[in-house]
This record gives C-alpha cells, structure tokens and sequence, in this order.
C-alpha cells in the first residue's frame, strides 16, 4: 500500500486493478466499476447509495478504465473530506465500510440498476454516429491502430453488450477481486494512527502481481486516407504520425515537448499557423500517445476549408521534420511543460495517480530530477525527433458533396 502524505483538505483511497488488455473481457471491465460504485447490500439501489454519500458529508466515487500499453486498468477512487478539517472522527471509519463493501464479492447486482447500465451503453453504441466528433475519433482509431487493440472500444462492441449476462458479470468480478493485481495509493493528511486504521482495513486487498508490461506498435506503412461523408455542416481532420519514441526511451521528454510545439499549446505552430494566421480551422491541437509511439492531430474545420486547411496541416509537419525548430520555442515549449509539472502539484488526483504508474512501470524519477531532465533537453534532441515522424493516416470526416 501506497500512502502519500499531503495537506490536501480530502483523502483519496485509490484502488487499481491491472489485467492483461483482452478483447472478450472489455465489456465487463466497462461496467463493472460502474456496478460496484452504484450500489450495495446494505444501500441496494441508486438513490439510497446517493443518500448515504450525501449524509458523509457528499463523499464521492470515480471510476474509470484505461489502457497502459498491453495492459487494462479500472480505477476505483474514492474521496472523502480530510475528518480532521470537518471535525468528525467516525467519518474515516464509516467511509473505509462503505469502500469495503463496494469492494466485496455480490451474490448479485440489482437487476434493475444492470439492466439501465446495459440499455445506457447500447444506445451509446446506436447513436454514436449522431455524435459527430466522437464518431470520428472511433472511426480514426479503427484505421490508424489496424489490428492493435487500441484500435478497439473499451467498452466492447455493441454486439458484446448485447449479449452481456449478469451471472457473466458476477463471475468476473470474483476473478478481479480474486487473480489481478491490485495497487492500493491512500493520499492526503494522515497520522501514523490513521494509516494503521486504514492498512487493518484495506490491505487484505492488495495483491502484487507481475505483469508483462508492452509498449510497441506496428511498422510504417504507405500512407492510407480515409474520406467520409455525413451529414453536417463542417469537417473532422484526424492524422496519425509514427513518432517511435516510447515512455523509458531516452528522447521522451524530447518527445513530449516537439508535441508542444507542434500542437500542444496555443504557442503552437499548428495552432497560431492554421488557426490564427489563416483561418482554416475551428480548432486544432496534437496528441502524443507514448505507449505507442505516435502523434495524432485533430482539426474541425469549415467544409470549404478542409482540403486547404489538410495540406497547410502537412506542409507544417514537413517543414518541422526537414528544418527543425527555432530557439525561442524550445524555450517556450520547456516553459510551458515546466509549468504543467510544477502545477501537477497541486492537483491530487494527478498525484495520486502517477503514484501508481510509478510504481506499475517502476519509473523512479523525482519531480526535482524530471525538472532537470526537461531542462536539459536540447534543440537537437527534438529536431531527432521530429525527424522520425511518418505520416500513416489520415482520415476526414465531412459533410457536403462527396
């Protein structure tokens, strides 16, 4: 068990189930945090579980599911007000009992609560090409991550919702509880008493398990586009980059600031090139995904502008791989990726969860040596990197004449 000590005025008690990323379970790791954090034996629907949260004070769950290279994460948090700042001692008691009985093994679910999150997520599936941006970055990923699961929903696809079963559901949950591993991060201002309350509570929970942790991605290969037409006013532009430079590679705070520079920031040249001195788009801003080595751009744009405003977006990519960039946006760019460091710091949540990768991934760097280490980057580190990047796809959602 991970305990970070901090003045935050909450604590967070995180829990983080790790398994292998497998296609026939998405569907269940989808919903089964939902399940879990919707209700109890003693609290069995949602409004009496609402009421219970309400009556400690508005304490609050949050789940999520993520993928970290090869690996599936659900992620359980809960956040409860510092007892101390609120004066209420028994609160840290009553909260753990709630937050082990979320976490204990079910006879079953309230059917009524499965059957609404199952229907919710079936017309999530049937109405997901209404909702235009969401429909493109689904299509994108289908074309740009071909045969590698991140090319894959999540959730499952609509025909694995269909035919989920609550037995189904019930059995997985006792092979969460039972077989993955299990990292437990409690974070905020804790005495030496409370740490021994909440350890005596939480640590039967945990399990080590060794993972098989990947992070690689198919080769280049000649560039694919995609045209798609639809019915709406405007357009979706969406390129996907090989940039091969991973999480535990040397270059990745290289990495991680020509992504600044090319799209991370409202200094960047995609932004104040297309955007601002052109007019060609809405919106733009790129995405680098360090689990996999690439670099994503996002546009949305008026449909008479897409053509010009796809080519501008490529000519600016081009010219960064064949002449690098200037001094001044090294400068800005460390600044700006010093600053969001820095201001991590204050958030909790984002503490709490590095924590956690930190110990997955067995990163050891302290916020003072990754300073540094931003610090240090040279423009030729970034410049080596923008040189690998390759154009894969391309994909364009639009409305108009096809």
């Amino acid at each position: 068990m991970i305990f970070i000590e901090n003045d935050f005025k909450t604590i967070q008690f995180a829990f983080y189930f790790t398994e292998m990323d497998h296609k026939d379970t998405r569907v269940y790791r989808f919903l089964l945090p939902k399940l879990m954090t919707s209700h109890t034996h003693a609290y069995p629907d949602k409004q009496c579980m609402s009421e219970k949260l309400e009556e400690l004070y508005g304490i609050y769950f949050k789940t999520r599911v993520e993928r970290v290279g090869n690996l599936s994460v659900i992620s359980i948090v809960l956040t409860i007000p510092d007892p101390k700042v609120i004066q209420d001692r028994a609160l840290l008691n009553e909260s753990l009992d709630l937050l082990s009985s979320v976490l204990s093994k079910r006879a079953s679910f309230n059917q009524e609560i499965f059957d609404s999150e199952k229907r919710m997520l079936i017309e999530q599936w049937l109405t997901l090409k209404d909702k235009k941006r969401l429909y493109a970055q689904h299509k994108f990923f289908e074309y740009f991550f071909d045969k590698d699961p991140y090319g894959e929903p999540l959730s499952g696809y609509l025909k694995d919702v269909k035919k989920l079963e609550m037995n189904s559901l019930l059995a997985y949950q006792s092979q969460l509880l039972d077989q993955e591993r299990i990292d437990i991060v409690v974070h905020g201002h804790l005495s030496l008493e409370d740490q021994v309350l909440i350890t005596s509570k939480l640590s039967h929970y945990e399990r080590f398990k060794e993972v098989n942790f990947d992070a690689t991605f198919r080769a280049p290969r000649p560039l694919k586009t995609f045209l798609e037409l639809t019915d709406m006013k405007q357009a979706i532009i969406k390129l996907g980059y090989h940039m091969p430079v991973f999480r535990h590679d040397p270059l990745y705070d290289a990495a991680v600031i020509a992504d600044i520079i090319i799209g991370g920031y409202p200094e960047s040249r995609l932004f104040k090139i297309v955007r601002e001195q052109e007019g060609l788009c809405y919106d733009i801003a790129s995405n680098y995904e360090y689990y996999k080595g690439v670099l994503m751009i996002s546009s949305g744009v008026d449909i008479l502008q897409k053509d010009s405003a796809l080519e501008k977006i490529k000519a600016i990519l081009e010219d960064l791989k064949t002449f690098g960039i200037h001094e001044d946006e090294l400068k800005n760019a460390k600044s700006f990726y010093a600053h969001q460091v820095k201001t991590s710091l204050d958030q909790q949540s984002i503490i709490t969860k590095r924590a956690f990768i930190r110990s997955l991934l067995n990163y050891q760097e302290t916020i003072e040596e990754k300073l540094l280490m931003i610090d240090s980057v040279e423009i030729k580190d970034v410049n080596l990197v923008l040189s690998m990047l390759h154009l894969d796809t391309i994909y364009v959602l639009h409305g108009g004449q096809s």
